[in-house]
């Protein structure tokens, strides 16, 4: 293998260790996203200040369930990487990111998971493409990515639907501040 081959092949784990380093922050900051939302449906019921829909709660333990699984994906199944160093920053985020909108009402918490999955659908298939212009794209990698934004698809198709009112401009203002916040979140666990 000439040097230049060797260079090409650690440039390119270098980038996939950055790109899975990335999304398993995002699933992890994913599954924390419904632990604060569960957080929050426990403050409500506690205080009695609004009664939850069966449909709500189904919503968050069967995604929950399903992040968990990503997560797992993440750990078992793909190549080794480099987790994020920061990895307790996303847990944070990800937790008041649940946690907060849950407290305004549920139709900002669907709202919420609507903007945060139409991202990581956009995410997921930018790395998809990424994956597969290289010289030897890794199928294995690029199956699972796909399973996983398919689900993301779903959650976002589903939030969506559950949205009983529509976008107040305090919510779309959250919602550009969750995108955003999912942007660099992105851009950060690359490198860090």
């Amino acid at each position: 293998m000439s040097f230049y081959s060797k260079t090409l092949e650690a440039s390119y784990a270098k980038q996939l260790d950055k790109e899975l380093r990335a999304s398993h922050a995002g699933e992890t900051g994913a599954v924390w996203i419904y632990r604060g939302a569960l957080c929050a449906e426990f403050i409500l019921s506690l205080f009695k200040i609004v009664r939850s829909t069966s449909e709500t709660t189904r919503f968050i333990h069967q995604h929950l369930k399903t992040e968990k699984h990503h997560l797992d994906i993440f750990e078992n199944e793909l190549p080794r990487f480099r987790g994020s160093f920061i990895l307790p920053l996303w847990i944070g985020a990800g937790f008041m990111t649940g946690f907060i909108p849950r407290l305004l009402g549920e139709n900002w918490f669907f709202y919420t998971i609507y903007c945060v999955e139409q991202f990581v659908d956009t995410h997921y298939e930018n790395q998809c493409c990424q994956l597969v212009m290289q010289p030897n794209p890794p199928s294995n990698v690029i199956d699972r990515l796909k399973r996983c934004q398919m689900d993301e698809q779903h959650h976002r198709d589903e939030a969506g639907s559950l949205m009983a009112k529509k976008t107040s401009l305090p919510m779309q203002l959250w919602g550009h501040l969750v995108n955003a916040g999912s942007s660099t979140a992105v851009s950060i666990a690359r490198f860090i």
